[in-house]
């Protein structure tokens, strides 16, 4: 279905500035922030637990195990980071270009992703150490997909109110994701460790 056109009004206008600003600060962030998979820093959630102060790279018998659905989860949330950025660059693009079909599909992209990330967001909220992360996922998933299928509802009926109210929860969405991404790469970064567990 193809999105309807409604008059580009000065709100229209202004929510696609503040989306794009927003996304551009987003993805700023995305490429200034360590990559998943790098050594947690003294402030990750399990500082203290494991050794090798050698700085060696080898397993670290010391660290505490996490559930295996924890592991798993840790491992997609960690790849679907980088799904998360490539959402942010379509959005980007759609909204600079104003090119509201684009949108669509980027709205509709973001919502299936959120939704296959979330039976991952429940896995580590059953662990008692990863509970806060997945509040955070959830502070930032909800107005995401809301957001997303909200837009997608207002582009196909014309609703310039619709799209700058849905443009608005799905900014909010991007900007909370920002600090699920701090505390993710440390998580990310002890896979390693935890994998080791599981070998054999």
């Amino acid at each position: 279905m193809t999105a309807r056109h409604p008059d580009r009004t000065p709100r229209v206008r202004a929510a696609f500035t503040v989306m794009l600003v927003t996304l551009l600060l987003v993805a700023l962030g995305c490429a200034t922030q360590a990559p998943s998979g790098s050594a947690p820093s003294a402030a990750s959630p399990a500082a203290g637990s494991s050794g090798d102060a050698t700085g060696s790279g080898g397993p670290r018998p010391s660290a505490t195990p996490w559930p295996r659905d924890a592991v798993t989860a840790i491992t997609a949330l960690g790849a679907g980071d980088s799904e998360i950025a490539k959402a942010v660059a379509d959005f980007s693009e759609a909204t600079a270009a104003e090119d509201l079909t684009r949108m669509r599909g980027a709205a509709i992209g973001l919502d299936n992703l959120v939704k296959g990330l979330t039976a991952d967001v429940d896995r580590i909220a059953a662990y008692e150490p990863m509970a806060g992360l997945a509040v955070k996922y959830r502070a930032a998933f909800g107005p995401m997909s809301t957001g997303s299928q909200a837009l997608v509802k207002a582009l196909d009926a014309g609703d310039a109110n619709g799209i700058t109210a849905a443009i608005q929860q799905i900014t909010d969405g991007f900007v909370a994701y920002g600090a699920v991404r701090q505390e993710l790469d440390d998580w990310v970064g002890q896979l390693p460790d935890q994998q080791h567990f599981y070998v054999g």
